[in-house]
């Protein structure tokens, strides 16, 4: 049969008192560490989530910008056919050539953004993963 005496107060107050000082020292540190290394990941999960918005934004922008060159295009080449077909083959030549120089300018100066864009991302990526996985495993990588 159990017995109640003196040495069971004894472990039940042993038992509180670590219970506090595990509290104090162990639990609470690591549960705060633990809600730290979140909010660091929501916030980096944020950060991932501005970039990708703003790298769709660019591409937008790329879009809207070769569906108005198309546009222009398209309406120079008409203008061009219009007076091609009033005998003026040379203003149809012109025309063209300014088109295709235009065009090609325009394509250019669009890939190189476009480019510029993508390598901005791609370090913005790589930056913010190795930050992620240093964070994560706790040592640089």
């Amino acid at each position: 049969m159990i017995e109640l005496n003196f040495t069971f107060l004894i472990q039940l107050a042993n038992f509180l008192v670590m219970m506090v000082l595990l509290n104090f020292l162990l639990f609470k540190p690591v549960m705060r560490m633990v809600d730290e290394r979140n909010e660091k990941m929501r916030s980096l999960q944020g950060d991932t989530t501005v970039a990708t918005s703003g790298a769709e934004g660019r591409l937008a922008e790329y879009d809207a910008k070769m569906a108005e060159m198309k546009k222009s295009t398209a309406a120079i080449l008409q203008a061009a056919r219009l007076e091609a077909t009033g005998g003026q083959d040379k203003l149809l030549k012109d025309a063209r050539a300014k088109y295709t120089e235009s065009l090609d300018a325009e394509t250019a100066k669009l890939e190189a953004q476009v480019a510029e864009a993508k390598a901005g991302l791609k370090r913005e990526a790589d930056q913010l993963s190795r930050t992620m996985a240093t964070r994560i495993l706790g040592r640089n990588i």
